[in-house]
């Protein structure tokens, strides 16, 4: 018998859940002075969808992650 389980990384995103990931880029990128459409932005982006997919859904606790990463 397969055992299979299903990790958090693996279950879509949806419309929702990009929403906030938006808002905290925009805030964080905002507050540090970064072009949204930067290198540091994608990089700043893509931990910020990291850590939603391992369970930090609260946008205040991503912002603060996010700004702890800068």
């Amino acid at each position: 018998m397969l055992k299979s389980s299903i990790h958090p990384q693996d279950l879509p995103l949806f419309s929702d859940d990009l929403d906030i990931m938006d808002k905290v880029l925009d805030a964080a990128c905002e507050d540090r002075g970064i072009p949204r459409r930067s290198r540091e932005a994608e990089r700043l982006g893509a931990v910020i969808i990291q850590l939603y997919r391992q369970g930090v859904k609260e946008d205040s606790k991503l912002l603060a992650f996010a700004k702890a990463y800068l």
